[in-house]
């Protein structure tokens, strides 16, 4: 018995249908998990992860490959500026925080920075 995978994960339940269907239409067989809650409260779907769409172990790979042709998955664009890169390059090998990400690396400094700012200045201005 083959184990079901989830492909996909949608906020809406209509959304889910409609992969649904596509996948249907070429034989798939597809389940929708946490539908209901979708139905019943969109907060309630997202706290579970939204309306998860399900396929056979043995179907994943030419599934996902359908809903790509389809516009349901969408192949991830590189957004990361190049400062955001050269920061995670510079700071990959600092311990501690080399293992976060550059967003956070920088959230970090501007923190540190501000601390090192404003400790200062609240003691040379408080009696």
């Amino acid at each position: 018995m083959d184990n079901w995978i989830v492909i996909i994960s949608f906020t809406y339940s209509y959304e889910a249908h409609l992969a649904k269907s596509k996948l249907e239409s070429e034989e798939f067989e597809v389940i929708l998990r946490d539908e209901l809650n979708a139905q019943v409260c969109e907060a309630g779907a997202n706290a579970v992860g939204g309306v998860k769409l399900c396929v056979r172990e043995s179907d994943v790979v030419r599934a996902i490959h359908s809903l790509k042709q389809g516009g349901y998955i969408k192949d991830p664009v590189e957004t990361e500026s190049k400062f955001m890169k050269q920061l995670g390059q510079l700071t990959s090998r600092v311990p501690l925080i080399g293992q976060f990400s550059p967003e956070l690396v920088l959230m970090i400094l501007i923190a540190l920075i501000l601390i090192l700012i404003f400790i200062p200045l609240a003691f040379i201005y408080l009696p």
